[in-house]
C-alpha cells in the first residue's frame, strides 16, 4: 500500500477545518529517486500532473462544505417604565450564539430597535482576531463574544423609547422593516399595550385573542412577517409602574401575540416561557396603567416606582403628575387581605462624591408612603419604611469608577413589596 500523509488546511472560507490525504506518490513529481534516472519529460506533461494534484485537492476542499453565514438578527424593545429593563440570560444567549456563528467581520453584528423610533442601531459581537479576521478558536471566540455583550445591554436598556404608550404592535412593524428575509427579529415587551389599535385598556382584561387579530387583519393592520422568524420574550410580565398581571391575564397577553405573530406569516413563532429578571426600566419615558383587577391571593410581590418618574432631581418632594404612577399601585394595595405587611424602602444611586444618600431615600419612602395613605390605602397596612442609600444597587452605576447616568437611574427607586404577617391574621 503506498503510504500517504494528512494535511490540514484552516480556510477563512469554510470556516472549520478541512483534511485531505496525499500519497506520497505525488513526491515522483518533485523529485527523482537515486536509483532510477527520471527520464528527460517536457514541462507541459508535469505541468498537467500538478494542475491534477491540484484538482483533487480542490475538490476535495469544495467537498468540505462552506458554512454559511448566520441569518441577520434584529432585538426590538418596547423599553417603558411598566416592564422590566430588557435584558435576560435567554437574550444573551440568543445573541452569544449568533455572533459565534460569524464567518466573516461584521457577521455578527445586531440590529437595536427601541419602541418606534425610526433610527437602527447596531452592536457588533463579531469575535475579531487582531481586528481584521474572525476568531477560529472556540474558546477564544466565546470570551470574545462575552465581552463584547455589554455594549449590547447598554444599547437595549439606556435608549429612550417613542414618545406615547406602549406599542408592541408598532415596534414589532418597524423591527420587520429592519431585518431582511429569513433573519429572526426579537422582541422583548410585557405585551400590555396601550396603544391603539390593541389597546387593552380600550379591550378589556376578557378579550378573545382570534377574534381581535381576525378584526386587526380585515382592517390590514397587520404587519408582514412572511420569511421571518420571530421570538417573544416577556411577555406578561409587568413590572414598575405596572401592576404585576394575574395569571389569566398574562396568559390572555400571551395568546394575543402568538395569535398577531401567525397572522402575519411569520417563518416561525416562538414564545420564549424563561423568566426575566426583575430590574428596574432605566426609561424615563412613561406609559399609561392598565388597571388590573388582582384577587386578594395574588397581593404579594413587589412594585418599583422609578424615582426619575416621580421624583425631581436630588428631591424627596413628588412631581405633580405622580399619582398617574401611585394610583393604580393604591388601588391594587386597597385590595390586600388584612394578613398582608407593605414594606417601603427608598434607594439612590451611586455617585462620586461618596455621599451615601441614606437621608435622601428614606424621605423619597416616606413621600410615596404619605401619599398611598392619601390614596386611600390604610395606614396599618404598611408596616415599616426606610431608605438605604445606595448600598444595595441593582447595576454598577460606576464601571470603571465613571458616573453612567443612564444605570443610576435603574438604582434610583421607590420599592413596595407585600408579604405576608409573621403570626396569625388579626381576626
Amino acid at each position: 500500500m503506498t503510504p500517504s500523509r494528512t494535511v490540514t488546511y484552516t480556510s477563512r472560507t469554510f470556516r472549520a477545518p478541512c483534511t485531505f490525504r496525499v500519497s506520497r506518490t505525488s513526491r515522483a513529481f518533485r523529485t527523482a529517486t537515486r536509483t532510477t534516472p527520471t527520464p528527460r519529460t517536457s514541462r507541459t506533461p508535469r505541468a498537467l500532473m500538478l494542475l491534477s494534484l491540484v484538482g483533487v485537492v480542490a475538490g476535495t476542499l469544495t467537498a468540505c462544505g462552506s458554512v454559511p453565514p448566520p441569518a441577520p438578527l434584529t432585538v426590538a424593545v418596547t423599553g417603558s417604565t411598566a416592564e422590566p429593563a430588557p435584558w435576560a440570560p435567554v437574550l444573551e444567549d440568543l445573541a452569544v450564539r449568533h455572533a459565534l456563528r460569524a464567518v466573516d467581520p461584521g457577521d455578527g453584528a445586531v440590529s437595536i430597535v427601541v419602541s418606534t423610533n425610526p433610527e437602527v442601531n447596531q452592536v457588533d459581537l463579531t469575535p475579531l482576531r487582531d481586528g481584521r479576521e474572525v476568531e477560529q478558536d472556540p474558546a477564544a471566540a466565546r470570551e470574545k463574544v462575552l465581552a463584547r455583550t455589554a455594549k449590547l445591554r447598554s444599547a437595549l436598556t439606556t435608549n429612550t423609547p417613542a414618545a406615547g404608550g406602549l406599542d408592541l404592535l408598532g415596534t414589532y412593524r418597524r423591527a420587520l422593516q429592519a431585518t431582511p428575509r429569513d433573519g429572526t427579529v426579537v422582541l422583548v415587551s410585557s405585551g400590555v399595550q396601550t396603544v391603539d389599535p390593541l389597546d387593552v385598556r380600550t379591550l378589556g382584561w376578557t378579550f378573545d385573542a382570534g377574534a381581535t387579530v381576525r378584526d386587526l387583519k380585515r382592517r390590514g393592520l397587520v404587519p408582514d412577517a412572511r420569511g421571518r422568524h420571530v421570538e417573544f420574550v416577556g411577555l406578561g410580565i409587568a413590572y414598575g409602574t405596572q401592576p404585576e398581571l394575574p395569571l389569566p391575564a398574562a396568559r390572555r397577553i400571551t395568546a394575543l401575540w402568538r395569535a398577531v405573530c401567525t397572522a402575519s406569516g411569520a417563518a416561525s413563532c416562538t414564545v420564549r416561557d424563561e423568566d426575566i429578571p426583575r430590574l428596574p426600566s432605566a426609561s424615563d419615558r412613561p406609559v399609561p396603567v392598565v388597571p388590573v383587577a388582582a384577587s386578594p391571593t395574588s397581593c404579594r410581590g413587589s412594585f418599583v416606582v422609578p424615582a426619575s418618574v416621580t421624583f425631581a432631581a436630588d428631591d424627596a418632594t413628588l412631581r405633580d403628575d405622580a399619582d398617574r404612577y401611585l394610583s393604580p399601585i393604591a388601588d391594587s394595595l386597597r385590595r390586600c387581605p388584612a394578613d398582608r405587611a407593605v414594606h417601603i424602602t427608598g434607594h439612590t444611586a451611586q455617585v462620586d462624591t461618596g455621599t451615601s444618600g441614606y437621608e435622601l431615600s428614606a424621605a423619597r419612602a416616606q413621600a410615596v408612603r404619605d401619599r398611598l395613605v392619601r390614596l386611600g390605602v390604610a395606614p396599618a397596612l404598611i408596616v415599616r419604611v426606610d431608605g438605604v442609600g445606595s448600598t444595595r444597587p441593582v447595576v454598577d452605576n460606576m464601571p470603571g469608577g465613571v458616573f453612567a447616568e443612564a444605570l443610576a437611574r435603574q438604582n434610583r427607586r421607590v420599592e413596595i413589596t407585600v408579604t405576608t404577617k409573621e403570626g396569625p391574621a388579626p381576626s
